[in-house]
């Protein structure tokens, strides 16, 4: 009997946490406070910026670092990043605005995301993410190397 009981019990959370495998915390109009693009890592809440490698021989720059700034305020922190609770990822950039559908795999810590809805596995955009303290970590992998993103609601 109680080997009985604890199937039962193992199958009702099972599939109870199949069902709601949705991340509700993610719903909701989502803006980057920080940002690395590999190059450089910045965080408009602290005003702060650290150069990678890439841009290390502009440290002592401060034109070309306020002109850095400039740029990335306009590039990066001044998109929207919107999940609706009917499946749509909405990215508002500067000169565009995608409209795609999304899912989330808690396993893998991905929100999978398609043009097409998510008709062509080949196509679907795998992008890491997690979310702590109300603080939504987002990777963008369509450059080398990818795009990480830091957002507040």
């Amino acid at each position: 009997m109680k080997l009985k009981y604890n199937i039962s019990f193992f199958l009702i959370i099972f599939i109870s946490t199949n069902i709601f495998s949705q991340d509700n915390r993610i719903y909701g109009n989502w803006k980057p406070f920080a940002i690395d693009n590999g190059e450089f890592y910045m965080n408009i809440e602290t005003d702060s910026i650290d150069l990678h490698e890439e841009l290390i021989y502009i440290e002592n720059d401060s034109l070309k670092i306020n002109q850095l700034k400039k740029t990335a305020n306009q590039i990066y922190f001044k998109q929207t990043h919107t999940f609706t609770e009917n499946g749509k990822y909405i990215q508002n950039l500067i000169v565009m605005k995608l409209e795609l559908d999304y899912k989330i795999d808690l396993e893998k810590n991905l929100i999978l995301a398609s043009e097409n809805n998510f008709l062509n596995e080949k196509d679907t955009l795998e992008l890491p993410y997690w979310l702590k303290d109300d603080i939504l970590y987002m990777e963008i992998p369509l450059t080398e190397p990818s795009i990480k993103l830091w957002l507040k609601k």
